[in-house]
């Protein structure tokens, strides 16, 4: 009996549900949208290359990059004079380390170092023309040869920067002229030699 109140009532519930019918939609009154303005873009527009201005470089900046690099070189200076050529080697950039094992700059080296030496002897008093050339066949002979000699003691007197992360260190000497020593580049965040 229960079950059948309860269908009576979902039967009147259902058909007078049905009677009312779907009730209309008002129309809801919609504003028209303004068109949006496409960015025109020229695809052969140049695009003006952004210039390196060292003037902006500030006078903190230069002062911690000076800093830093006076280490740099004198850790570099003491890597010489122990004539720690792996430790050397490690302070180079992987395009100059390819540059001093080409065989074109090792015999223009050679010949460099073969004047150099002419020209020591003739200071001496020597004859030039006894002296015996010596030829860089490798990497580690330019350094043995030519660094060890030349740089075991340099020194930083200024620096100029050529881009953000890329200087020329300078030594002054003796007349006052300025003569680079490094060009320096920072690569993997650590200053690597590169030329």
């Amino acid at each position: 009996m229960k079950q059948i109140g309860l269908l009576s009532i979902l039967s009147v519930i259902l058909v007078l549900s049905c009677q009312s019918g779907p009730q209309p939609i008002e129309p809801v009154p919609v504003e028209p949208i303004a068109p949006v303005a496409e960015a025109v873009v020229e695809e052969d527009a140049p695009v003006a290359p952004v210039v390196f201005d060292p003037a902006a470089i500030s006078a903190d900046l230069y002062a911690s990059t000076m800093a830093e690099l006076r280490l740099f070189i004198e850790t570099l200076n003491a890597i010489i004079r122990a004539r720690n050529y792996t430790a050397w080697v490690s302070y180079l950039s992987e395009s100059y380390y390819a540059q001093i094992n080409s065989q074109e700059f090792l015999a223009r080296r050679s010949e460099e170092l073969f004047r150099r030496d002419q020209i020591v002897a003739s200071n001496l008093g020597r004859d030039p023309r006894r002296v015996q050339k010596r030829v860089l066949r490798t990497s580690r002979d330019f350094f043995y040869n030519v660094v060890v000699p030349s740089r075991s003691n340099d020194r930083l007197d200024d620096i100029s920067f050529v881009d953000e992360n890329r200087v020329k260190a300078y030594t002054v000497d003796s007349r006052g002229n300025r003569l680079v020593l490094y060009d320096l580049k920072i690569i993997d965040n650590r200053w690597r030699i590169i030329n």
